[in-house]
């Protein structure tokens, strides 16, 4: 389950801002400058964790990381910093898992 949430949050953030309001997409670029696009077997995977049981807390972590991306000195991804601001929903995604450890994503 780490080497997920390392690669949800390594991809997540690369959903560009908008004000819309709108649930991110698995394809999303992040914001920071140095960011690049999520390969296809991510997304992929992205998909089928949205569509699972632990799905809407996926979501908010996808929607957090999204409006709160830290970007290091190098421009990209601060992931230890961006995993920070979105503590809440990595332990809801985490206790959804812990309960379901058979959904998408959570093995």
């Amino acid at each position: 389950m780490q080497k997920l949430l390392l690669a949800v949050i390594t991809v997540t953030v690369m959903a560009v801002s908008d004000c819309g309001g709108e649930d991110v997409k698995c394809s999303d670029t992040g914001k920071c400058p140095q960011d690049t696009a999520p390969s296809a077997p991510y997304v992929a995977a992205c998909q089928a964790t949205l569509a699972s049981t632990c799905g809407s807390q996926w979501q908010a972590i996808l929607n957090c990381v999204k409006s709160k991306e830290v970007c290091d000195s190098s421009g990209t991804l601060d992931l230890t910093a961006t995993k920070s601001v979105c503590s809440t929903e990595f332990g809801n995604f985490a206790t959804c898992c812990a309960t379901n450890p058979t959904a998408a994503d959570c093995q």
